[in-house]
């Protein structure tokens, strides 16, 4: 065996590491190549399972058709009766410059047990502009007090919905930050959560004016 090694290195032919012998540093490089395309493929299948189904969800809340509902008008949606109550800009906020607050009251009135359930999964609000900008429900603007930001009340003991009892209409809010050029010009639409059909698009009895909002 001397002889072989000997015979290898007159001829310049280096020797092959024995693995057991090779140098730390050369195994901690083989190892980080090993672990990075593994961690990276790691990651991304992460990504894919908490990102994809909130793209979903998202791309089926936005699709469906919208059914129109003039000014001052009400319209039937999945059993119960809606209608925009008013939606008016909410005072004494701290937005950027240039960022209005507004609120909108909107009024829904199941007629059946029916209707009462499918609000029980719960309701969704957006305003959109004429430019077709759409913004979603900002926490950062107060609301109306004395009215709810849920159209189904949740049991604070079981946490599940309360139906709402037939015949009543519920008035419940959405506030909004929107740029300032848009707040004369906004429309309200909701949806059902778990619902990806239709969704109503309120269009407000007047423009919104410069008083705040206020519980009848």
């Amino acid at each position: 065996m001397s002889e072989l090694v000997q015979g290898q290195h007159e001829t310049n032919e280096p020797a092959q590491p024995d693995p057991v012998t090779r140098p730390a540093g050369a195994r901690r490089r083989a190892r980080q190549l090993w672990y990075g395309p593994a961690l990276a493929a790691a990651v991304a299948v992460v990504v894919a399972i908490q990102v994809l189904p909130k793209l979903e969800q998202y791309a089926l809340r936005a699709g469906g058709e919208p059914i129109e509902v003039a000014a001052g008008a009400s319209a039937t949606f999945a059993g119960s009766t809606w209608r925009l109550i008013s939606m008016t800009p909410a005072a004494d906020q701290d937005l950027p410059k240039g960022t209005k607050g507004v609120t909108a009251v909107i009024g829904v009135e199941p007629p059946d047990e029916q209707a009462s359930k499918a609000l029980a999964k719960g309701c969704a609000a957006a305003v959109r502009d004429p430019r077709d900008r759409l913004w979603t429900s900002s926490t950062k603007v107060k609301g109306v007090k004395g009215v709810s930001t849920l159209c189904t009340e949740i049991d604070d003991k079981t946490y599940k919905p309360i139906l709402v009892r037939p015949g009543t209409e519920v008035r419940w809010q959405a506030s909004f930050a929107v740029p300032a050029d848009a707040l004369s010009s906004l429309r309200v639409e909701v949806r059902l959560d778990q619902r990806d059909v239709d969704f109503l698009r309120l269009t407000p009895p007047a423009a919104p004016s410069a008083e705040p909002p206020r519980a009848d």
